[in-house]
């Protein structure tokens, strides 16, 4: 019993230490200035590769809705919710497929149109399929997911959704997504969002301490997708719209508590358990 309460209070410590929030601690940091910015399907011949994909230069947003509406067809899904381990790989073949329209119009539009695709984006996109689509390890993990997914994805794909208008409304104000006032809101949506899907998944009756620890991952990633920045940086969580996100002390005593209870290891076995999941949620 001794060592429980022990394990609690270092669990909540370490949780409270990362905010929930924080990119994976043995995986930081990321930015764009060290990702490698490489087209996924790299072809020599420009002039062949412009023919193919029927870009017209002067047609900017009829090119982003022709991409859009095709990823969607291989998606073959309008949700927003997490896919279903049966259709992830649909959904990361239409990830790829947005990314490889935006590298291309980048480079086969660039000296004859001023309009191109925020490099942030197409970093974050890439991001995503690094740490979610090439992660054999994280879809094998993903595959135990089904009924998880179900029982959260509507509450989930509402998380999502006020997410994607916060952090549109900051990115349509300016081209300049890092300038310490659009950086701040982005931030804080981000921290809310990770805050919402957090309480939702590890608060389902459902989702095994595992399942929640892996769907809570794939939030965290998506989320470093959209906003592809280091909230670590000049960040003042207390000062965001709706107070700050991080959960206090008590709530994630209670969280530790709740887990613990459901949790059929040993003691022995009861910090690794937890640090390994905290390790799948930061």
């Amino acid at each position: 019993m001794i060592l429980k309460i022990l394990v609690l209070q270092i669990l909540c410590s370490l949780v409270k230490a990362f905010f929930l929030y924080d990119d994976d601690p043995f995986n930081k940091k990321f930015s764009s200035d060290v990702i490698e910015f490489e087209p996924i399907n790299t072809l020599k011949d420009k002039q062949r590769v412009a023919l193919q994909k029927n870009i017209s230069c002067d047609a900017f947003s009829r090119y982003v809705h022709n991409c859009t509406l095709e990823a969607a067809m291989i998606r073959n899904s309008s949700r927003k919710a997490p896919p279903m381990p049966i259709k992830i790989y649909d959904w990361c073949k239409a990830i790829r497929h947005l990314t490889s329209c935006a590298i291309d119009w980048n480079s086969e539009c660039r000296e004859v149109s001023d309009q191109r695709f925020n490099v942030e984006s197409i970093n974050g996109h890439m991001h995503v399929i690094r740490n979610i689509c090439d992660n054999e390890w994280f879809l094998a993990r993903y595959d135990d997911l089904p009924a998880c997914i179900e029982t959260t994805s509507d509450g989930w794909e509402k998380c999502y959704t006020s997410f994607r208008l916060l952090v549109e409304e900051q990115k349509n104000k300016s081209s300049e997504w890092t300038h310490y006032v659009i950086h701040f809101y982005l931030c804080c949506a981000r921290a809310q969002f990770r805050r919402c899907t957090f309480d939702l998944v590890f608060g389902s009756n459902v989702c095994t301490p595992d399942q929640a620890a892996t769907l809570q991952k794939f939030s965290v990633i998506l989320s470093e997708g959209d906003v592809i920045q280091d909230c670590d940086f000049n960040m003042m969580y207390s000062n965001c719209p709706g107070g700050d996100p991080k959960p206090t002390s008590q709530q994630l005593s209670k969280m530790a508590t709740k887990l613990s209870n459901r949790s059929s290891a040993s003691n022995s076995n009861y910090l690794y358990i937890f640090v390994q999941i905290l390790t799948l949620i930061l």
